[in-house]
């Protein structure tokens, strides 16, 4: 008997070159709600990769950018295996002299194509303006589907919201 093919799960990690410029909406990184997103935007070092991923070929990033915490942006790209669409949502935001560094969560999925589940992913953006408001701002971007250190996946945040809420809970009824 033969039993249905299940899809592995989606293994990338790899960093994004931006090619055009970064524009801050209050023209300072530190004080920005959304940056644009630096397009054209190509894959760049790729580091680990099950998809079929190519240096260079294309990503197409929401423009502007959410960089603040709750914001949720999408990124997308083509392979030779299908596309795959990642909707995340930024969960820390750390602003520095003349710095801004986001991480964001969420899932990405393959849209056209089949044989890989939904898998979490983790993206990381760093934003420097060396001179200050109103000049030139450089980024990088790293994207992965390997959690960075320290911080837990998806699903073991949701269970520490839920134990958290069953323990106020919990308290609330001794009152």
């Amino acid at each position: 008997m033969a039993t249905p093919a299940s899809a592995i799960p989606i293994d990338v990690i790899f960093n994004v070159a931006a090619l055009g410029a970064f524009t801050a909406n209050t023209g300072d990184v530190t004080t920005a709600a959304t940056i644009s997103s630096g397009a054209p935007d190509l894959v760049g070092a790729i580091i680990a990769n099950n998809v079929g991923l190519v240096a260079g070929q294309p990503v197409t990033l929401s423009d502007p950018l959410g960089v603040t915490i709750g914001s949720v942006f999408t990124k997308e790209f083509t392979t030779a295996m299908g596309t795959f669409l990642e909707t995340l949502t930024v969960t820390a935001r750390t602003p520095g002299a003349t710095s801004l560094g986001i991480l964001a969560v969420g899932t990405i999925t393959q849209t056209v194509g089949i044989g890989f589940d939904p898998t979490p992913v983790y993206w990381s953006a760093a934003y420097t303006q060396n001179a200050g408001p109103g000049s030139q701002i450089n980024g990088s971007f790293n994207n992965s589907t390997t959690p960075p250190p320290g911080l837990p996946e998806p699903s073991s945040l949701a269970l520490l919201g839920l134990a958290v809420t069953g323990l106020g809970m919990a308290r609330r009824r001794r009152n």
